[in-house]
C-alpha cells in the first residue's frame, strides 16, 4: 500500500447544535469500513471558441457522501439514530431506554459532525444526516450500515480517542419473533433496512460557500429479509394473500439491548428453495414495512448504561 493511504484509524463523532458547523468528536467508535468521500460537481469551460479542448473550470456545488460499517453498539447506534428521520426520545436513567420512531419530516432535526482519522490524516465531515442504514447479522454479530449524505468538509486537528467500553452483540443473544409474541429458532438470517432516499439540497450563496444547504429526505421503504425452514403451506398462502403480521428482533447482552419492533410486516417474496433429495425445504421471506395507523412503519428500542443526551 503505498505511504499516506491506509484504512481509517480514528471514527469519531458529535451532534452539531448548528447544522453545518463542525464539532469535535465527543464520542469515539471502532470502524469496519468507510467510504466517505467529498464530491464536487466541477462545471468544466468546454464552448464554441476555435478550439476542442477543456479551457477552464468554474466552482459548482459540493457535498459530502460515503458509506460506514460498524459493530451495533448500543452506546453507538442512538447517535446515527438521531441524525436519522425520526424522533429519539430517552427515558429512565441506568440504563436509559432509547425509542426511536420514524416520521414523515423532509428534513432532519439533527446532523452530525463526523471526523475520520486516515492514518495522521484529519478529515471533518459537518451536516452529516443518515440516509439508509441497515441492522445485519453477519458471522454471528450484530452489525450497523449507513449511506451517510453531509453539507461540507472541515479541516480539523488531530483528536485523541477515547474508545467505548460497550461489547459487540454475538451469537446466543438474538430473540427473533414471527409474529410478535411468538418466537421462532428456525432462522439463520436476519437483516433490516431503511431507505430514506435523501439528497443534498443547494441554494444560491455568498462568500465562496459551495456546500449543501441542507439535506432533504425523500420516500422512505422499509424491509426485513430472513431465511427460515418452511413452516407450513398456511403460511405460504399468507403471503399470497398479502397478510400483515407484526415481526420483532431483539439483541440482548446483559442490560443491554437493541430491539426492532415492526408493526406491520406484509409478505412481498416468499423464495421457497426444495435443495436435494432429503435436504430441508427452506424460505427466503422478505417483508416490506407498512405504516400502522398510527403512521409508525416501525420503532428501535436502544436499552444501554452510556448515558446519552439527544
Amino acid at each position: 500500500m503505498p505511504p499516506g493511504i491506509s484504512a481509517a484509524t480514528v471514527a469519531g463523532l458529535s451532534l452539531e447544535t448548528t447544522s453545518g458547523t463542525y464539532l469535535a468528536p465527543t464520542k469515539f467508535f471502532p470502524l469496519v469500513s468507510e467510504s466517505l468521500n467529498y464530491q464536487q460537481d466541477t462545471q468544466w469551460r468546454k464552448v464554441l471558441r476555435g478550439q476542442v479542448d477543456v479551457f477552464g473550470a468554474i466552482p459548482g456545488n459540493a457535498h459530502t457522501e460515503g458509506d460506514i460499517s460498524i459493530e451495533a453498539l448500543d452506546d453507538v447506534v442512538p447517535y446515527f439514530l438521531d441524525a436519522a428521520r425520526g424522533a429519539l426520545v430517552a427515558t429512565g436513567a441506568g440504563p436509559k431506554t432509547y425509542t426511536f420512531t420514524p416520521n414523515a419530516n423532509a428534513i432532519p432535526n439533527k446532523t452530525l459532525s463526523l471526523t475520520v482519522v486516515r492514518n495522521g490524516v484529519v478529515f471533518g465531515y459537518t451536516g452529516v444526516v443518515v440516509s439508509s442504514y441497515t441492522f445485519t447479522v453477519s458471522n454471528g454479530t450484530l452489525m450497523f450500515n449507513a449511506s451517510l449524505v453531509g453539507a461540507d468538509e472541515a479541516t480539523q486537528s488531530a483528536p485523541t480517542a477515547v474508545w467505548p467500553t460497550s461489547v459487540p452483540y454475538g451469537t446466543g443473544m438474538y430473540s427473533f419473533e414471527i409474529p410478535s409474541g411468538t418466537p421462532i429458532t428456525d432462522a439463520d438470517t436476519f437483516e433490516f433496512q431503511v431507505d430514506d432516499n435523501a439528497s443534498p439540497q443547494y441554494r444560491l450563496r455568498s462568500g465562496g460557500f459551495r456546500g449543501a444547504t441542507f439535506v432533504a429526505y425523500g420516500d422512505r421503504t422499509s424491509a426485513i429479509k430472513t431465511e427460515r425452514d418452511f413452516v407450513s403451506r398456511t403460511e405460504y398462502d399468507a403471503y399470497k394473500a398479502l397478510t400483515a403480521q407484526a415481526v420483532k428482533f431483539t439483541a440482548v447482552n446483559g442490560a443491554s439491548s437493541i430491539t426492532v419492533n415492526a408493526t406491520t410486516a406484509i409478505k412481498d417474496t416468499y423464495t421457497v428453495n426444495e435443495g436435494g433429495p432429503g435436504d430441508l425445504v427452506r424460505a427466503g421471506v422478505s417483508y416490506t414495512l407498512a405504516a400502522n395507523a398510527a403512521g409508525v412503519p416501525f420503532t428501535i428500542v436502544v436499552i444501554t448504561p452510556e448515558i446519552f443526551v439527544p
